[in-house]
């Protein structure tokens, strides 16, 4: 384990023991959707703004990102592998509330196209041993 690994884990460790959930969650969603590319999200935006509805504006975002699929009631996001930078190359678990960075990143490109905030559940991550991450947004 490297020194950046080491420091992350102490990091998230720490928001774990000493700050309450909600707080941790917002600052890691924060800085999540400071993370995204803003090429990324301008596009999000532009699929909103050439769209006739949010059906239509998802179905473009989705020519440009296709890591989720819309479920009824619900927009499902599925990783095969941890993407994030910071973390994906190392191997072992991460405290979960590391995952809250990733919920802002999506969050981020998803509430331009949405036209609202979003609530969203991680319902599995790599980094906590499952085989896939997969995040459940509900409309």
């Amino acid at each position: 384990m490297d020194h950046m690994h080491r420091w992350i884990t102490a990091l998230v460790k720490n928001l774990d023991e000493c700050v309450d959930e909600k707080t941790r969650t917002e600052v890691l969603e924060n800085c999540g959707r400071s993370c995204i590319s803003q090429t990324l999200v301008e596009k999000a935006r532009e699929c909103r703004r050439s769209s006739k509805d949010v059906d239509e504006a998802l179905n473009k975002l989705h020519k440009v990102w296709r890591h989720f699929e819309r479920k009824g009631n619900s927009i499902e996001v599925t990783y095969e592998r941890c993407y994030c930078p910071l973390v994906n190359k190392y191997q072992g678990n991460l405290p979960r509330t590391w995952c809250s960075c990733s919920k802002g990143w999506i969050k981020e490109l998803l509430e331009p196209v949405l036209g609202k905030p979003v609530n969203m559940l991680l319902e599995k991550s790599v980094k906590q041993g499952d085989s896939i991450c997969r995040f459940r947004i509900s409309l």
